[in-house]
């Protein structure tokens, strides 16, 4: 009997002694899961496509939820982003000369992320905007005259040769003319009313005498050594004032002379 249990016992130890390595050998179920999925954590792969189904490079891809994560596409057209949570990310596509697009991008615990595959529709072209027109040319201005003579005159000599009569109201002596501009001396003994010069503008200087040169309706005191300047389209008229004839130098310009 004593024998018996001996030999029992030696077979039960060879027996443990057997099953040992199985049992140290064997891991645990911890062990054999991925550190990520203990984590929670997973990859997504993303791939970006143009219509047509081709792969588009550097698309900016940005993924904002539990953890932001942001990068670009390479040559095939994919993005992999590492270590997401379970929650809802916002995904947002941008690439010049494409729309910009957004869509959502869910983590459910316990599973492996979704690798999307989206495709971005090219942007519309804007038109250039219609060229302004033309500006009207500006007309071309009219040719001058040719210059006149140059010339001097003593003016109290031409005076004297050309003296008003007594019977005379008034008296024009043509001085000089070049290009734009005519001369003439103005004597007058009776008023000269209403004169008025529609192209040109008249440049007066009293040279002798005394009067009065109105312009409109205003009357202004003139005698030798005073100056007056009349625009085109203005009304004046010329008195004397005394015994003696006023007598003006008169300049006109701004028409062609001969």
């Amino acid at each position: 009997m004593q024998t018996r249990c001996v030999g029992y016992d030696a077979a039960m130890k060879l027996a443990l002694l057997a099953m040992l390595p199985l049992v140290l050998s064997a891991p645990s179920a911890a062990a054999q899961a991925p550190r990520a999925t203990a984590q929670g954590a997973t990859t997504s792969v993303i791939t970006v496509t143009d219509l047509s189904g081709a792969p588009l490079s550097e698309v900016q891809v940005t993924v904002t939820g539990a953890i932001d994560r942001s990068g670009s596409t390479a040559g095939n057209g994919t993005v992999k982003f590492d270590g997401l949570r379970p929650g809802t990310y916002r995904v947002r596509f941008d690439k010049d000369g494409y729309v910009l697009f957004e869509r959502e991008l869910e983590v459910r615990p316990k599973q492996a992320a979704p690798n999307p595959s989206v495709a971005l529709s090219p942007a519309a072209k804007s038109e250039p905007p219609p060229a302004p027109p033309p500006a009207p040319e500006a007309p071309k201005p009219a040719p001058l005259p040719p210059p006149g003579k140059a010339i001097t005159v003593n003016v109290p000599d031409f005076i004297e040769r050309n003296f008003i009569a007594n019977t005379q109201p008034q008296k024009v002596s043509e001085v000089g003319c070049s290009g734009l501009a005519h001369t003439v001396l103005l004597q007058v003994r009776e008023p000269w009313e209403k004169r008025e010069h529609d192209t040109t503008d008249a440049m007066l200087y009293v040279v002798g005498g005394e009067g009065t040169v109105r312009m409109g309706t205003t009357d202004i005191s003139v005698q030798a050594g005073s100056f007056a300047q009349i625009p085109r389209g203005t009304t004046y008229a010329i008195s004397r004032r005394g015994r003696n004839p006023i007598i003006i130098l008169a300049t006109l310009i701004g028409e062609p002379c001969s």
